[in-house]
């Protein structure tokens, strides 16, 4: 009985070998396959119980394989890229320096130009209106020295010198307050002064001390008046 155990055993390892051997065979059929199919002629040989990795498998990254595969930069055109690259950028920082500096430079004279039109507008800004005003001067002068002794004839010369003053002032849009009569506004109006009165309704203007002007539309000065209360 153990005789015939023994010999069975002994048929049953030849072929577990023989069935070991088809296996590795067919799997070394299956890796030539796989490589022929990622264009491999020659697969590498693997220590017995060792799996042959197939493409894209191994330690490299599949993107390496591409690049070499498609003929990418060598190592040394990199540096030469990035030199060109590197000079490219200094010169157009540089250019844009120039440029920033040549603004800078056109500012600062443009700043220096408006300081000093403001400056000469400020100190001629009344030019025209002294100019106006110098025949007002003349006349003051020529009555100042008049022979003519007479009072009428003095305040004739003062009157026509009044109005051309006004005139003057006029056309530069200087105007008397009109305030006799007319309602108290504090905007243009200054009481110094009140009465009660029976003519007039509360806070009428009833006499006006000093005239007041407005020019354009603005108050130059406001009219001191005298104001009625109840």
């Amino acid at each position: 009985m153990a005789e015939e155990k023994e010999e069975k055993k002994n048929m049953e390892q030849p072929a577990g070998e023989e069935q070991q051997r088809l296996n590795q065979k067919e799997e070394m059929s299956q890796d030539k396959e796989a490589f022929a199919a990622h264009g491999i002629n020659e697969p590498v040989t693997w220590q017995e119980g060792e799996k042959s990795p197939l493409p894209g498998e191994s330690g490299e990254p599949e993107e390496c394989s591409e690049d070499a595969a498609d003929g990418g930069e060598s190592p040394e055109a990199a540096p030469e890229e990035l030199k060109h690259r590197i000079a490219a950028l200094e010169e157009e920082n540089s250019e844009l320096m120039n440029r920033l500096l040549r603004l800078q430079a056109d500012f600062d004279n443009y700043r220096k130009r408006v300081r000093a039109e403001k400056e000469e507008l400020t100190q001629y800004a009344n030019y025209n209106l002294i100019q106006k005003l110098l025949p007002v001067i003349d006349n003051m002068e020529r009555a100042c020295s008049a022979p003519d002794t007479n009072p009428k004839g003095i305040l004739e010369g003062l009157e026509l010198i009044l109005k051309n003053l006004l005139e003057i002032l006029r056309k530069e849009g200087v105007t008397p307050i009109d305030c006799m009569g007319q309602p108290f506004d504090p905007n243009c109006h200054e009481a110094v002064a009140t009465e009660a009165s029976n003519d007039y309704p509360a806070n009428t203007v009833l006499d006006e001390f000093q005239k007041g002007y407005m020019m354009n539309g603005r108050v130059l000065r406001a009219s001191m008046v005298k104001v009625s209360v109840e």
